[in-house]
């Protein structure tokens, strides 16, 4: 008897399954369903579905063959093995998704990191510009200098074998106030363009100074800014009921305005009308015109 009842209610289960499925149908076709996550939740509800239509009809037949129900067992401890196994799945999700949150923040230091050395490495860079720049300078200059030497070594050179043997030769403290002149020249050249660097470098740091104060006062009147059109914002919506109150009175009262006009307007046309129709007939206070057309005499015909 007992398997009979349960035979009886695995039909009706069957039963009641396919009734959902014809609703399901019907409510929601195919054709309304457009995300991709819609479409997999429900080829893996219809899959769900088939998967215990299955079981309930194997099961039945084993009743009605051996009267046994392994086959609902089986399925039941592998209903049991994949909810586990979703539950293992969505921990090994929510690890994984924090292990990506960690990568994410790691990857956002090293960026900052190498954002970091990257300015660094372009301060670094305009130094070893401006040293190599000195000491290109330094280079041309003493370059300069030794072919000036070279140069006035030659001409005293020459100088001494175009000179006649009675001359006599240069002295060497001559020499060494030429040298010690071109020395002060280059010695002055030199203090020059340092002077000169040192200025650019004064100014640029000034500069520098000068940007940051205005940068500074700009993002204050920026921030003042800002809260004063919140304040304004605020008044705004404190107030926007009675403008618009306001806007609606001045609306209706056009309105009733333009109405009054039309109406006067309408009035002074009836007005004018029934005066008319009052002088034409001789109604009213315009009787007297009846005895003022009799005795008007006709005029002849020429």
């Amino acid at each position: 008897m007992d398997a009979w009842l349960f035979v009886i209610i695995l039909e009706v289960l069957l039963l009641q399954i396919r009734i959902l499925d014809t609703s399901a149908q019907r409510k929601f076709p195919d054709h309304t369903i457009k995300s991709k996550r819609e479409k997999q939740l429900l080829a893996k509800l219809s899959q769900n579905r088939e998967l215990v239509r299955e079981l309930f009809i194997k099961t039945l037949l084993e009743l009605i063959n051996n009267g046994g129900y392994r086959t609902l067992l089986k399925g039941v401890e592998t209903l049991r093995k994949k909810s586990t196994l979703l539950i293992t799945l969505q921990s090994r999700h929510e690890e994984l998704k924090c292990a990506l949150e960690k990568i994410i923040t790691e990857l956002e230091k090293s960026r900052e990191e190498c954002f970091r050395d990257l300015s660094d490495s372009d301060l670094k860079i305009a130094i070893l510009r401006d040293r190599i720049k000195d000491r290109v300078y330094n280079a041309r200059i003493q370059h300069m200098y030794a072919d000036r030497w070279l140069l006035a070594r030659s001409e005293a050179l020459e100088l001494r074998q175009q000179e006649t043997t009675s001359e006599s030769a240069p002295k060497k403290e001559d020499e060494d106030c030429v040298h010690n002149e071109l020395l002060r020249a280059y010695e002055l050249q030199i203090q020059e363009r340092e002077d000169l660097l040192q200025y650019w470098m004064s100014r640029y740091s000034q500069d520098i100074v000068n940007i940051g104060s205005r940068l500074r006062e700009k993002c204050e009147k920026l921030r003042i800014t800002v809260a004063r059109r919140v304040e304004l914002e605020k008044l705004f919506a404190l107030h926007e009921g009675e403008m618009r109150s306001w806007l609606t009175f001045k609306k209706e009262r056009a309105a009733r305005l333009a109405r009054e006009e039309r109406s006067r307007r309408a009035a002074t046309r009836v007005q004018a009308w029934w005066r008319g129709v009052m002088v034409r007939r001789a109604l009213g206070t315009f009787r007297y015109l009846r005895n003022v057309k009799k005795s008007a005499p006709k005029l002849k015909k020429k």
